[in-house]
């Protein structure tokens, strides 16, 4: 433990805020730490002391019920004061959000220190939750009302460091295609529970046909260089050694003949750092994406109404910084992040190094000596920036876009996945009112780490992070501009899947008129077994390819998945709760495996052969468990869950999944029977549309593989003539 004094010249007098406890912590770990306020000056009755942290936090929620609990807190000065004192989120404080509150009902007199214990230990607390991702800087901003009428003012604001815990898994990364004999680089990383880098002292080991050793140094990353010389498609396996776990498989990797064939580059455009609401610096938080992540391009989009004009100019020069083309690519962007009503969220992204600050409001700005530059509505947005070279997405966040308002030359892109949720209905909307938008996914993270963000505790995200896929000539700024502006562009929910979606010569995004609808090719190579493709036609699926059905035989292991969303909106609105526990009458479970969890917060409490009890959120995504039972002959299910609540015969299952469905909002339990082996990684196929009318159509696909990741392309517009 280390003492950390913060001292402040007052009005009224001195004050000093003493900080003991660690300077460096785990991630997900307990600790203990005290807060403590000594001023020169008396404080009546009614002040106030606040200790807040930034809006990513996901530190222990502060209780004074359970002394013996973890996350307990203690406030305490001389015997016989008395507190009172509440947690919650503070919007006049943004970004420092969560804040812990105490109110004098005594006064304190002046060289009374007031201390407040965070995971006190003197009647058993086993101490105080560290926040779960990784961080330079942690900060803890102290503040102080002196009197019930006076203005909160800032004390201090220590900070901690926060780092990885043991190692939970390596991530193998490669390009999705690579010229034959020529060299690439496959990046490893080792990632701790939380999806932080993690140290790992034993060597990792590549399987053949590459067969060699490597050590990962401590930044708990690295790039190896590898040829492959068979063409077609190859996943390369590593592992470590004496683990179980510590196990992985590559991306797809596509093996050419030809060099100069167009490259698949992925990144994560959407998310900010400590410049905005986030966590990291914006140096840290590019050095993520590039070094950690294995992204090939990535852009800052910190909400407006947060950018000070000298953060914005540190924004430029880091952008510029980091960008480097055949490396790394960094778009220079800002969210525009004005109410729903006014407009929604809008990610602005910037061709060059530069751009004019434009805000759609100053709410969180004291410098408003350039508030006449403000872009209070979408419809100045618009005006300002139509027929300039500036990009627009439109996404799920905080406050949702409205779609209400469109120009189609200026918004391009459309994100179907974040952190938020998944958010199909957004895609869906955009295309019932005939917009021409390509889809891409990212992460929308406020912890610094995009290209790999994960909810941790879910106190403000509920999902993964998404990746955005971009076929590409070369990699550069230019490059990478004119393929998002065209539209060429996919989306993932994480995963490097790889996925061609072509009419002719017709690329995704593309726009053509025809008097016959043509035929469109699909080539899928998955991260996993391949589950469904499926064919829309606007928001209409005209066809499933279901691979788990083609099974010739099945097993006696049953999937119980689950998905749905509250309502249409950010990570607040869309989060639906589905703790429950399912009970089997007429067989005996053998065993129970987790299925598309995205926390360790989440998953399987507890086991016995007749019942599973889980943890569970979902926002528009696919959670589960894998029952093994013993014979599904007399077998029958009861699931119990706040959204639904069924009973089934697992006898009547079949090579087809079953399904359960309700509205208001939508959610649906799925029940299948898996096959004895799984289904391909890979799948080429052609769909077609003998049926449609003429009119303007979207031609598009989704893929869901059996880990539940899923990909979606980009429409291929087509307008359909009468012949």
């Amino acid at each position: 433990m280390t003492t950390a004094l913060h001292n402040i010249q007052l009005p009224a007098g001195s004050a000093r805020v003493v900080y003991e406890g660690a300077p460096q912590l785990q991630a997900g770990a307990l600790t203990r730490f005290t807060v403590g306020v000594l001023l020169e000056f008396a404080l009546p009755a009614g002040a106030q002391l606040g200790i807040a942290r930034r809006w990513p936090s996901d530190w222990g929620l502060p209780q004074s019920d359970n002394p013996a609990a973890v996350d307990y807190v203690r406030i305490h000065a001389a015997a016989g004061r008395q507190f009172r004192w509440h947690h919650g989120r503070q919007h006049a404080w943004h970004p420092f959000d969560h804040v812990l509150e105490i109110t004098l009902i005594d006064s304190l007199p002046a060289g009374e220190q007031l201390n407040v214990t965070f995971g006190d230990a003197s009647q058993g607390s086993p101490g105080f939750t560290v926040q779960t991702f990784i961080e330079e800087a942690s900060p803890l901003s102290v503040r102080l009302r002196a009197a019930p009428d006076a203005a909160w003012v800032e004390l201090a604001r220590p900070a901690v460091r926060i780092g990885g815990t043991s190692p939970h898994q390596i991530v193998l990364t490669a390009p999705s295609r690579v010229a034959k004999g020529r060299s690439f680089d496959m990046h490893v990383r080792v990632e701790d529970i939380w999806g932080n880098p993690a140290q790992l002292e034993a060597p990792v080991s590549f399987d053949e046909p590459v067969a060699c050793e490597v050590h990962v140094p401590a930044s708990g990353w690295i790039r190896v260089a590898m040829t492959l010389s068979e063409p077609g498609f190859h996943r390369l396996g590593a592992h470590v050694a004496g683990t179980n776990i510590l196990r992985a498989t590559s991306n797809p990797i596509e093996v050419v003949d030809d060099a100069v064939v167009e490259q698949l580059y992925w990144g994560d455009l959407h998310a900010q750092s400590v410049i905005g609401c986030g966590a990291r610096s914006i140096d840290a938080y590019y050095a993520h994406a590039r070094d950690f992540a294995a992204t090939d391009f990535s852009s800052h989009q910190a909400n407006c109404f947060l950018v000070t004009t000298p953060e914005w100019e540190e924004t430029q020069a880091a952008t510029a910084r980091f960008h480097e083309d055949g490396r790394f690519v960094a778009l220079l962007g800002l969210e525009w992040s004005a109410a729903s009503q006014y407009g929604g969220d809008h990610n602005l992204y910037f061709p060059g190094d530069r751009a004019q600050l434009r805000r759609c409001s100053h709410e969180f700005i004291p410098d408003t000596s350039d508030l006449d530059t403000d872009l209070p509505h979408i419809n100045d947005l618009h005006a300002h920036y139509e027929g300039t070279d500036t990009l627009v997405a439109l996404h799920v966040g905080g406050r949702t876009a409205n779609l209400q308002w469109h120009a189609p030359a200026l918004d391009r892109l459309l994100e179907i996945h974040s952190t938020h949720a998944t958010s199909e209905w957004f895609l869906f909307d955009a295309l019932r009112r005939g917009y021409r938008m390509g889809v891409t996914a990212g992460s929308d993270s406020v912890d610094g780490r995009p290209g790999a963000s994960h909810p941790g505790h879910m106190a403000v995200r509920n999902l993964r992070g998404g990746l955005t896929a971009v076929s590409l000539q070369e990699l550069t700024r230019g490059a990478l501009w004119s393929s998002l502006k065209r539209r060429h562009c996919y989306a993932t929910t994480g995963e490097r899947i790889v996925l061609g979606f072509t009419a002719g010569d017709t690329q995704m995004g593309a726009e053509i008129t025809v008097q016959q609808v043509p035929a469109f090719d699909v080539l899928v190579e998955g991260t996993a077994p391949l589950e469904t493709i499926e064919f829309f036609r606007d928001d209409i699926c005209l066809r499933t390819v279901d691979l788990l059905a083609d099974a010739t035989t099945l097993s006696n292991s049953v999937r119980v998945g689950w998905n749905g969303a509250s309502a249409q909106g950010n990570w607040q609105r869309a989060r639906m709760c589905w703790d429950g526990v399912l009970r089997i009458r007429g067989a005996r479970i053998l065993a129970v495996h987790p299925w598309a969890f995205d926390t360790p917060d989440e998953g399987i409490k507890e086991t016995s052969p007749q019942s599973v009890h889980w943890r569970s959120i979902t926002a528009g995504d696919w959670d589960g468990v894998v029952l093994d039972l013993d014979d599904l002959h007399m077998a029958e299910l009861s699931f119990v869950t706040g959204p639904m609540t069924l009973q089934a015969r697992l006898s009547d299952l079949g090579t087809t999944p079953r399904t359960f469905e309700a509205t208001s909002p939508m959610r649906k339990v799925e029940l299948r029977r898996l096959p004895e082996t799984p289904p391909a990684l890979g799948w080429r196929g052609r769909f077609e549309d003998p049926t449609a009318t003429p009119g303007a159509h979207a031609y598009w696909v989704r893929v869901r593989q059996t880990d539940a990741a899923q990909a979606w392309s980009t429409p291929i517009f087509v307008t359909l003539t009468a012949p």
